[in-house]
């Protein structure tokens, strides 16, 4: 497929995010150029990437950082291969570029919103006035493109084997109040105990640790409920 044109409508306002499709590595898998016909030099043979263009009027927190919304779901199949459910989490992070945000500026550090944040949106100093009506706007448009990929057939149960998946949604609200899905992660960034310094251990990493065992035990108790 080529690109389109940097004639075409829009097509040079927003920067362009070139990402090998089967790698998820965070920002260091994501390649970032200004405009259509720079996005060939970024690709390499026999290889499959996805390509997008940036949001072109993201909103951001009011020291002007970029910002997406991890919004973690649990997906249930029943063993009848066709029954499905879908769990949000209600406890969402943002995820917020180190550096205030420019569509001129290429780097990494502005952006990409790698760094999940310790602070639940809704208190989040400088965001937090967005959330009312954002967590029913993420889990609608989640819910939407579940139902698609079910009925198209994209997403298939195995008869007599109950399955589940925990993964992450991530969507870019916009100054006009929508919200944009970017990327499904099967594997989504979790804190892993067995992986973890504890005597490196700060405030943050303490946090987003307590974040994410609830949620993964919330979601085993969902799938696998017991006492006590």
């Amino acid at each position: 497929i080529e690109p389109p044109s940097d004639e075409q409508n829009g097509a040079t306002e927003a920067p362009w995010f070139v990402k090998e499709a089967d790698k998820n590595l965070g920002g260091d898998a994501i390649d970032i150029c200004s405009k259509p016909s720079e996005i060939m030099n970024l690709v390499k043979p026999n290889r499959r990437y996805v390509v997008q263009q940036h949001v072109r009027d993201p909103l951001l927190t009011d020291d002007g950082k970029k910002t997406h919304l991890k919004f973690y779901v649990l997906l249930v199949c029943d063993q009848d291969g066709v029954s499905w459910t879908l769990y949000t989490y209600k406890s969402p992070l943002l995820s917020i570029s180190p550096n205030p945000w420019s569509p001129n500026d290429l780097s990494k550090d502005t952006q990409i919103t790698i760094h999940r944040h310790p602070v639940p949106p809704w208190e989040t100093e400088g965001w937090k006035q967005h959330w009312p009506g954002t967590y029913e706007k993420c889990k609608q448009g989640t819910l939407d493109v579940i139902q698609s990929a079910v009925s198209e057939g994209r997403l298939k149960g195995r008869p007599g084997k109950k399955q589940f998946e925990v993964f992450s949604a991530d969507w870019m609200p916009d100054t006009n109040g929508k919200m944009w899905l970017f990327e499904f992660n099967m594997s989504p960034a979790v804190c892993q105990q067995e992986f973890d310094n504890v005597a490196g251990r700060d405030a943050r990493r303490h946090t987003l640790m307590t974040h994410d065992e609830t949620m993964l035990r919330d979601a085993l108790s969902t799938v696998l409920p017991w006492e006590g």
